[in-house]
This record gives structure tokens, sequence and C-alpha cells, in this order.
């Protein structure tokens, strides 16, 4: 598939077909990335503070409140959240991201409630954690493409939750685990990435947190086979990490991808090698190869095509 561009290459598009002037696509590209001014970072810090002197406050004056009262107060303090964060929403970016951390703490005490009181059920831990997860992570995936990053975050977070409390519950041990974790893990970094490539909110997180989960799955496969052929397994998914990573241009696969490759080639290298002169030597072989490759591919690209014959 096709590469994408760049940024400086849409520019340079952009500039030869007369959109923009030269100055201006120098200064687009020199703007930052982010529009948070100095007024609204410290609002947030200050809003921090506040959240966690009143949890301090609010769990001195709920030691000898009964549980459903608790979790009827987080359901107050949500729907509350939850008000102000719809007012802020038609209002300045700057509110709109206001509201969007609302809305987080919002969901936040949601999920804490009724996990109290599922709690109070006698349900296991791992069965509510899972519901309230994957409750919460259709909520993020609905809103990311609606949310400037409310709806990347709260997903990003669900997912892992989902994975460690689902196998928790298969009650697995030994190889077994670790290949349904590992399977688990490849597939939610996956949805997540695919969720990142959609025109969303902050998609570089759930990119990054897939990118994350797919390594860590690759290296928890690898470990379910033999280390003489396991170490394959995350220099597949390495490659093809690094490969969607080259294609989209995006840093998080890239770096994801090429640790993957790396853990992967060690892996096998120390299992079939001994010594760590050969070793060193292999592996210095498997990087002058993929040099060479890379050199063959640019003198083909390079090459003039020819012109096709004439009748």
């Amino acid at each position: 598939m096709e590469q994408r561009k760049s940024q400086d290459e849409v520019l340079k598009q952009f500039v030869v077909d007369g959109y923009l002037t030269s100055e201006q696509a120098d200064e687009v590209a020199t703007a930052p990335i982010l529009n948070f001014s100095a007024r609204e970072l410290v609002s947030y810090l200050a809003a921090i503070l506040i959240t966690i002197g009143v949890g301090f406050m609010v769990a001195g004056l709920v030691v000898n409140v009964p549980k459903a009262g608790i979790a009827v107060l987080l359901y107050v303090i949500a729907a509350a959240l939850a008000y102000f964060s719809r007012k802020f929403s038609s209002a300045t970016n700057e509110k709109q991201r206001a509201g969007e951390v609302l809305e987080i703490a919002s969901v936040l005490a949601i999920a804490v409630a009724s996990g109290i009181l599922l709690d109070m059920t006698s349900m296991r831990s791992e069965w509510y954690a899972c519901m309230l997860a994957v409750a919460a992570g259709t909520w993020g995936t609905v809103r990311a493409s609606r949310s400037q990053f409310s709806g990347a975050v709260v997903a990003s977070v669900s997912v892992p939750i989902v994975i460690m409390s689902s196998s928790s519950l298969m009650n697995l041990n030994g190889d077994d685990n670790r290949l349904v974790v590992g399977l688990m893990l490849l597939v939610g970094g996956a949805g997540l990435i695919y969720m990142g490539m959609r025109k969303i909110g902050f998609a570089f997180l759930p990119r990054a947190s897939g990118s994350l989960l797919i390594v860590i799955s690759s290296i928890t496969l690898a470990n379910v086979f033999s280390m003489g052929f396991g170490g394959l397994i995350p220099i597949g998914i390495g490659a093809a990490l690094f490969a969607l990573g080259s294609r989209e241009r995006a840093p998080e696969e890239l770096v994801a991808g090429a640790f993957a490759i790396i853990v992967g080639l060690i892996m096998t290298v120390v299992y079939w090698i001994p010594g760590n002169i050969l070793q060193g030597l292999a592996i210095i072989g498997c990087g002058v190869v993929l040099l060479l490759v890379l050199r063959k591919q640019l003198a083909r690209a390079n090459q003039p095509e020819l012109d096709a014959p004439t009748a």
C-alpha cells in the first residue's frame, strides 16, 4: 500500500498547487501541535489538587457510612460532573477540554460506585471489573470521534482492564494462561491501533497503547513455545508493526515494531548460537543483511521505467 505523505510533503504540495505561500507553509510547519494556554494548564493542576483534597475529606466523612451510601454519593457526584461537562461541551475549546476532564471523572465515579454496589452482591471482583471496563470502553469508543481526548483516554485504559480481569476469570495456569493472555493482548492492541487510525481526538494514545500491548503480547507468546522458534513470533509481529508504522509514518508503531524485532532476534540468536562473540557477529550480520536489502530496493526504485513497446 502507498506510504502516507508527511506533513512537510503535504505542505510543499499545497505550495506547488498555489494554496499556500512558502512563508505560510513554514508557519504551519513550525506551529506547536498543542494549543493549551498556561492559564488552562494551571487550572487543570488546581482542579487535580482540589479533587484530591475533596477525596481526602470525603474519605474522612464516610468512614462510618454504609457502602450503599458511598455509592449513592458517588452517583450524585458523577451526575453533577456530567451536567457541567455537558454545559461546557458547546463552549470554547478551552472549556470543552475542561468539560472532557469532568467527563472522565464522571465515568470513573460511576464505575467506582457501580463496583461498590456489585461487590455487595458477593459477585467476584473480576466479573464486575470486566463488565464495568467493557461498558466504559464502549462509551469511550462511541465518544472518540466526537471528543478531543476523553473517548481515547477511556477506551485506552479500559482495554487492559478487560484483558486482565477476563483472563483471571479463566483460572488458567502455565503455558495455557500465557497463550490466552498473549492472544488477548494481541487482539486488544490491534483493536486500539485500528481505533487510533480513524479520525478521532487524541488518536496517538490508542495507537501508542495498542503498540505497547502488541509488543507485550509478542514476548508473552514467545515464552509459550521453544525459545528457538518462539523468538520468531516477536520478529514477525514486530516486522508487521514496523511496516505499518512506516506506511503510516507513525513513530509509536515504528519504535514498538523495532523493539519487538530486536527482542525476538536476540532471543533466537542466544538460543541457537553459543558464545557472545558469535552471537554478536550474528546480530551484526542480520543488520547488514537488512541494509543490503534496503539498498537493493532503493536501487530498484530509482531505475527508470522502460517504455512499453509500440505496435
